[in-house]
């Protein structure tokens, strides 16, 4: 991509009418509150704003105008995150001119705790006017059902996205590794709650399918694919990890072909809406993953460029689409299905 392309990211640019485009989508068609939303483009969670919550979003981002916005996932008990550097490149806007598109971060789930941020944050949602998902991760199954019940008492938000990414307190695997811990977290939400339910999956797992399967069955409505992947990097000056926590997840164009594999494997094998997220800039790389056989995508790390990405994007997907000829998003979905070998 070139420098103007660069450029182009965080510049304002609020969709235009969709002129006889329909972009509606049904996240939850199964569901008797269904998740209809006006258009595909969704904030992924984590990125919203400068601080997960939408500090930064100013009055002339109509949140009206996307898809739907998901804040930072929350957990049982506050949280601090971890140890700094959480970031790397430190400006993903700077690293993003310059044309390095590897990003790595460990925020770490900095979060007020359920208790908190039902009782403070949530109910301040319903005033952006838009359709909000309730992201929330947990340590046990028994927890993922405490919560749920919680979350179903709460306002502002109209579905709920499962953080599978956590490690299970009782024998440390990780939720989204494991077929049967996906199925019984997801089956604890569900048993606690009737709202739309999104499960978010991990890329590193030996067969996908078979979690993505079993997350379907516990009762999950549509799956976000993916969350990010394991990486690092090393500051060879130093001859130390540039992340405080060592470790932390790729994020960025760089997890944009990995995730979209995911997707187009996933979409053949279940029958449920999938949100692809991962390295989405622009409208083609919308158009990519809605080809694959997502119904919507989520934008990420596009937002820590700048925050005005998802309106600039979907206005790119709808030039696109009218460029292709192509005005129906259902029609455009799973446009490549060809099997499922990857």
């Amino acid at each position: 991509m070139n420098q103007a392309s660069r450029q182009m990211v965080s510049q304002p640019n609020k969709p235009e009418s969709a002129q006889g485009l329909d972009l509606s989508v049904d996240l939850a068609p199964s569901n008797p509150h269904h998740l209809r939303l006006a258009n595909p483009v969704m904030i992924a969670s984590g990125t919203f704003g400068y601080d997960g919550y939408g500090r930064g979003i100013t009055e002339d981002m109509d949140l009206g105008q996307l898809g739907a916005v998901v804040p930072k996932t929350v957990t049982r008990l506050p949280l601090e995150g971890n140890p700094e550097p959480r970031w790397y490149p430190q400006s993903y806007r700077e690293a993003w001119d310059a044309g390095d598109l590897l990003f790595l971060n460990a925020i770490g789930l900095t979060n007020p705790g359920i208790e908190a941020a039902l009782r403070d944050v949530t109910p301040g949602w319903s005033r952006w006017n838009a359709t909000v998902l309730f992201s929330f991760a947990s340590d046990s199954v028994e927890q993922f059902g405490q919560m749920a019940a919680m979350a179903h008492q709460g306002t502002g938000f109209q579905g709920i996205e499962l953080n599978l990414s956590c490690p299970n307190v009782e024998d440390g695997s990780l939720f989204g590794y494991s077929a049967s811990l996906t199925a019984q977290a997801v089956a604890a939400v569900r048993a606690n709650t009737d709202l739309p339910i999104l499960a978010k999956l991990a890329p590193n797992v030996p067969n996908i399918t078979e979690i993505a399967h079993a997350a379907v069955d516990a009762g999950a409505d549509a799956l976000t694919i993916c969350n990010t992947i394991p990486a690092m990097r090393i500051d060879t000056q130093s001859r130390q990890p540039v992340l405080g926590n060592i470790t932390g997840g790729l994020s960025g164009p760089g997890l944009r072909p990995i995730s979209l594999a995911l997707v187009h494997q996933v979409s053949n094998e279940v029958d449920v809406p999938i949100i692809g997220v991962g390295g989405i800039f622009s409208g083609e790389d919308a158009a990519e993953y809605i080809l694959a056989g997502a119904s919507a995508v989520q934008i990420g790390s596009a937002n820590l460029v700048g925050l005005s990405a998802p309106w600039r994007i979907l206005s790119e997907l709808q030039d696109w689409m009218r460029r292709s000829g192509d005005f129906s998003l259902k029609e455009l979905i799973g446009g490549t299905r060809q099997g499922t070998d990857v």
